[in-house]
């Protein structure tokens, strides 16, 4: 990019001092760019700007600031035909490149009509920040730039000067020179093509420039102000008019009044002076005539007339020589003379002096006189009007300019012009010199400007050499101006190319699974294959292997002793099993899943068979409500609401009451009740007193004696009575807090009594379980001496304005016989089955008094004062 940034200050005469901002300008600028910063006269020719089949390029300038400085432009034009030349020119405030939009732009290809040749010149004035000539694309264009080919190079080429004008006491030689094109402006300004410059801060002769307020109101008003010759004079002060009207200039003090005549008749002359006050530490030189003179007295004399007394010789005005002397009497001024009255005879008169219209004849005579004789007395020379038969022409003149017009526009760009009239030659004289009109642009208010797009640019060079890729082009949005609307559209157009197919290299596929081992023990392989993709378009091959081996079963090969051999039990096959190893055999219909056998050695080394397990088979009924609840479940946790969950309760109830046929539906229903409680802790589903009642009969179901031997197997792998407890535990807390009201709830079963309590902290009451009058109670509670008493005491928080709003919910439960079926961990002592389970929460922050617990240990007869305790987290 050539950038023009040295002050250049060629047109002022005295230092200008300013601050120089350069505003970012993002103008998407390439190496074809010119920015012209800090300059205030230039020139540059469009060869240089613009060069011959170079691609769009553009020049800016910037104004230092539109507040204080106003640009004009002259353009000579070119004189060829530039029908493929494509400059347009713009003046804008400034430049978005996020949404390449130009702000408060204005074109001004209205006004320069580059490639109108019916004029010369074209002049232009900017008062925005910057003012834009820039080469673009014709439209229909595809292959840009076009190549010239005129006939001569020249003929294409115009050149442009451009000058910075302050807007406030502008120098001398920016105003000659601004004057001089005001001139020509106006001079070739016609109704097609008006003159460009508006108004000026100068002051130029003839009173063509106005201030800003006249301007606009189209008054004409000359300016008292001090200017000579189109050159506006900084030292000079006003003088004041004299008794005749006439206006001086400069520092001259007022003319002096007339003197007397020289001569009563014939033709006198009268003088007045003037002197010369310069201004204080100026050193002005006046410019103009100390003395000036003018005819008096011009009517004829009467022959017996008596001449004035007074001298006849003139008096010089400016040191005037003797020549000057003859001058005069050239044009009739009586000259002195002194001599004898006896004079020659008159010579004949002399030719008129003009050949047409009045003029002057003169005659002469001498004086002849010896001496002692007396003076001759009369003139010497004598003066007559002459009158020719020829008229003289008359040339014609110029009336005063009008008044400017009114702008032919109230908003936006409009015209104004003025008239003269000529007073018409006569007699043959020549007709008036210079135009007739004038007219000049003229912008009172700014009409607002919708954005308008400019042409699309070319589109780019596709994004990818091969395959899918894409291509862009980009267009920019001119304004909008003062209020007007955006431009509608996007600012940048993308569309797919293709050029080629790219080259595609083999990629292998994943591994396949490993292949069967080629022996059962003593070590041997497996085998995996992989499948090459490809390659397509002359990619690369894939490199590697296509197949992998690895050792298997490299254990060593039992002996005969140490396989289980085949056997057929309840209509069951076992096939032959290493010791270690476990068979699987499909669950009975009624059930899915595996059953397991496991082979393994006695004491003395031999294989045999151990009995084979039911935990992998769940019954289809057990396996379908399992189903139903991880449904319902899935949908509370989305937080959905639903319905169906006590028919799903119900049925388990009436399922797991006609005992378990499998240890792996005792697995499915703990997972089941497992399940529900995570439902009930959602809104997707209110609990009723239905929902408890059948929730903790199943679990009085899974204590039947029926299923012991069903948990003896799922203890393997399941859950044992601590896991059971935490269940239990969970669904109390669940169900406390959802109560409503603060109420006991108790239920009652064969195989357990179960009390939830849900009592505020601040009104406590001692609670003791099992209320053995509660109607239905079962007999083996209300008979048993068991009993569990829970202090109001431990019901705090500690903090009493904790306790004011807290909330405990109290469970306690009796189990009848979970001790002979379920192992309490790893105590052994326990002498009786029933187990008393007590949950408080939340937690009390100190138990203060101990909970009371009774028991009645009869076992064979006797009694047994031993009450075993545990820690549930052990």
């Amino acid at each position: 990019m050539r950038s023009i940034g040295s002050a250049l200050n060629l047109l002022l005469v005295s230092p200008l001092y300013f601050v120089w901002t350069v505003v970012a300008l993002d103008l998407a600028q390439t190496p074809c760019t010119t920015l012209v910063q800090g300059k205030f006269f230039g020139y540059f020719s469009s060869f240089a700007v613009f060069p011959l089949n170079s691609s769009l390029c553009s020049w800016i300038i910037q104004n230092p600031d539109p507040r204080r400085y106003t640009l004009y432009m002259k353009i000579l034009k070119p004189t060829s035909v530039c029908d493929h030349q494509h400059i347009r020119t713009y003046q804008f405030d400034s430049f978005l490149e996020s949404t390449r939009t130009y702000l408060g732009m204005e074109s001004f290809d209205d006004v320069l009509k580059l490639c109108d040749g019916s004029t010369r010149y074209a002049f232009l004035q900017s008062n925005k920040q910057f003012l834009q000539m820039k080469q673009t694309a014709p439209p229909g264009v595809e292959n840009w730039p076009v190549r010239w080919k005129p006939t001569k190079a020249q003929e294409r080429d115009f050149s442009v000067e451009y000058l910075v004008v302050g807007n406030r006491n502008p120098s001398k030689a920016a105003c000659q020179m601004l004057c001089k094109w005001l001139d020509a402006c106006l001079a070739i300004s016609s109704s097609s093509h008006p003159c460009g410059i508006m108004q000026t801060p100068c002051s130029c002769s003839g009173g063509e420039v106005l201030d800003q307020a006249s301007e606009i109101l189209g008054i004409t008003r000359k300016k008292e102000d001090c200017y000579k010759d189109g050159i506006y004079l900084e030292n000079c002060m006003s003088s004041p008019k004299d008794s005749s009207g006439v206006e001086f200039l400069g520092g001259w003090n007022p003319w002096s009044a007339w003197g007397d005549c020289t001569k009563d008749c014939g033709g006198g002359l009268q003088t007045r002076m003037r002197t010369c006050k310069p201004l204080p530490n100026e050193g002005l030189v006046c410019e103009g005539v100390l003395e000036e003179g003018r005819l008096c007295n011009r009517k004829a004399c009467n022959t017996n007339g008596r001449y004035n007394s007074r001298s006849q010789s003139l008096r010089s005005t400016d040191n005037r020589k003797r020549e000057d002397t003859d001058e005069l009497q050239h044009y009739g001024y009586p000259a002195p003379q002194i001599g004898d009255p006896a004079a020659e005879e008159w010579s004949p008169w002399s030719v008129c002096s003009t050949t047409c219209g009045e003029g002057w004849q003169t005659r002469t005579r001498f004086c002849v006189s010896s001496s002692y004789s007396t003076q001759c007395s009369g003139p010497l020379r004598e003066q007559r009007q002459c009158n020719n038969s020829a008229v003289c022409p008359v040339h014609g003149t110029w009336d005063e300019w009008s008044p400017w017009s009114l702008c032919s526009s109230t908003c936006g760009r409009g015209y104004r012009d003025r008239t003269r009239t000529c007073k018409p030659p006569q007699f043959g004289g020549n007709p008036c010199e210079g135009p007739e009109k004038q007219t000049k642009f003229c912008n009172i208010a700014l009409c607002p400007v919708d954005g308008n797009w400019n042409e699309w640019s070319s589109w780019s060079s596709c994004s990818a050499s091969c395959s899918n890729g894409t291509q862009q082009r980009t267009r920019e949005c001119n304004g909008p101006s003062y209020g007007g609307a955006e431009c509608q559209g996007h600012w940048v157009e993308t569309r797919d190319c293709f050029l080629r197919q790219c080259p595609v290299d083999g990629k292998w596929q994943a591994w396949g699974v490993w292949g069967s081992c080629t022996t059962t023990c003593g070590g041997g392989t497996q085998r995996r294959d992989r499948v090459c993709y490809g390659p397509f378009f002359g990619g690369e091959t894939c490199q590697g292997p296509k197949e992998e081996y690895k050792q298997c079963n490299d254990r060593k090969c039992p002996e005969p002793h140490e396989i289980c051999d085949e056997e057929s039990l309840a209509s069951v096959v076992w096939k032959e099993t290493p010791a270690g190893d476990a068979a699987a055999v499909r669950c009975p219909r009624n059930a899915t899943g595996l059953i397991l056998r496991r082979c393994i050695l006695d004491e003395e080394g031999i294989a045999y068979w151990e009995p084979p397990t039911y935990i992998k088979c769940v019954s289809i009924d057990y396996r379908n409500i399992q189903m139903m609840t991880r449904e319902h479940l899935s949908k509370a946790q989305r937080g959905l609401m639903g319905d169906g969950l006590s028919e799903v309760l119900q049925n388990l109830v009436e399922i797991s009451q006609d005992g378990t046929s499998y240890s792996g539906d005792l697995l499915s229903t703990i997972d089941v009740l497992r399940n529900m409680t995570e439902i009930f802790r959602r809104a997707y589903h209110s609990p009723t007193s239905g929902d408890v009642q059948n929730f903790v009969q199943i679990i009085s179901n899974l204590l039947s004696e029926d299923n012991r031997d069903k948990w003896e197997e799922a203890q393997l792998i399941g859950p044992n009575a601590k896991e059971l407890f935490r269940l239990v535990e969970d669904f109390i807390d669940v169900i406390g807090f959802r109560m409503k009201d603060f109420r006991d709830s108790y239920q009652v079963t064969d195989n357990l009594v179960l009390g939830i309590h849900k009592l505020p902290a601040n009104a406590a009451t001692d609670i003791t379980f099992p209320m053995k009058g509660w109607r239905g109670m079962v007999d083996w509670a209300k008979n048993s001496e068991d009993k569990v008493t829970v202090s109001k005491s431990i019901l705090s928080s500690g903090l009493t304005e904790t306790d004011d709003s807290s909330v405990f919910v109290v469970g306690t439960v009796l189990y009848r016989n979970v001790g002979n079926i379920l192992s309490l961990q790893r105590n052994s002592t326990v002498l009786n089955s029933k187990v008393i389970s007590v949950t408080v929460k939340p937690l009390p922050r100190s138990f203060l008094t101990p909970l009371e617990i009774e028991f009645s240990h009869l076992y064979n007869g006797t009694t047994n004062q031993t009450c075993i305790l545990w820690d549930e987290n052990d």
